[in-house]
């Protein structure tokens, strides 16, 4: 009993989703609020940098242009995995708030 209990458990831990991950985005302007809420994760701004914890396992186009549908033009979105490139940021500028 015990051992099919762990053996569930281990099967369960295996097929979770990963791990949220702390992300950074820098925007071309400082970020009026303190707190943005973005891609259903709400972000910590202070002056032009916003951190937050997304279960995502790398910086995406799609991701920025989530964000920056909030904040206006992103220019740096990474975590400790990745980096969006200048190619893919530019992409990301034609979902920018105005």
């Amino acid at each position: 009993m015990l051992r099919s209990a762990i053996l569930g458990a281990a099967a369960l831990a295996l097929s979770a989703p990963a791990i949220a991950g702390t992300f950074v985005f820098e925007t071309a302007n400082p970020v009026s609020d303190r707190h943005v809420i973005a891609e259903s994760v709400v972000w910590t701004c202070e002056d032009t940098k916003c951190f937050g914890e997304l279960d995502r396992k790398k910086a995406s186009v799609r991701i920025c242009k989530k964000i920056a549908k909030e904040v206006g033009v992103i220019t740096a979105l990474r975590n400790d995995k990745s980096e969006l490139t200048a190619d893919e940021l530019e992409a990301c500028r034609s979902a920018a708030k105005s």
